[in-house]
This record gives C-alpha cells, sequence and structure tokens, in this order.
C-alpha cells in the first residue's frame, strides 16, 4: 500500500516535531456477514441444580445478568428448552461446547 507523506511545515513551535500526516491511496470497505445468527439452546436436565445453571450461564455468557440467568433457567426448567443467546455460528459453538463442559445439555440450530 503506498502512502503519501506530508512535508513537514514550519508552524509548529520551534524544538518540536510535528508528526507526518499520512493518507492511503485506497480506501477499505467492510462487508457485512450474509450468514444466519444461530441460537444456543439450553435443554431440561432432571439432575442439574438450578443454582449451578444459572452460575453457569452467568460464567459462561458475558453480561448475562443474574435475573437473565434465572429467567432462561426457569424457562427452560418449565418449557423443555430455552435460547441462552443468538450470535454467528463459530460463537454459538464456542458457547455450546462451554456449557456442556460445565454439565450442562446444550444445542445450536439456525435461528
Amino acid at each position: 500500500m503506498k502512502r503519501r507523506i506530508a512535508t513537514i511545515t514550519s508552524a509548529t513551535a520551534p524544538g518540536t516535531i510535528a508528526a507526518p500526516e499520512t493518507t492511503p491511496d485506497e480506501t477499505t470497505r467492510r462487508q457485512d456477514s450474509t450468514e444466519p445468527p444461530y441460537k444456543v439452546v439450553l435443554h431440561n436436565d432432571d439432575f442439574t441444580p438450578m443454582e449451578h445453571v444459572i452460575a453457569t450461564l452467568r460464567k459462561v455468557i458475558p453480561r448475562m445478568s443474574m435475573k437473565q440467568a434465572a429467567e432462561i433457567m426457569l424457562e427452560a426448567h418449565t418449557k423443555g428448552k430455552a435460547v441462552v443467546i443468538k450470535c454467528h455460528k463459530e460463537l454459538a459453538e464456542m458457547y455450546e461446547e462451554a456449557l456442556r463442559s460445565e454439565g450442562l445439555v446444550a444445542t445450536i440450530e439456525p435461528d
């Protein structure tokens, strides 16, 4: 990539060095992903204590509040499953693996 370097002008104070300004010759564009979002689904089981489910959800999912974790746990307990989070596939796979490693039953599916 070629860069243009500006010349140092005499407008700077004596004894100081001006930082050269560079401008890129090319502009880059951000391309949005066309991949559909995935859901991480928590399934109910009759063996895991509710407190462990809540603590694990908060540990694995960033910024999940106690209230959100409790609501997800209760939905999974009463309805058989609950959506934990929606995100891109790679992240969903990571969350699923982390929940499973803590003893929970979790799957992912396209949204």
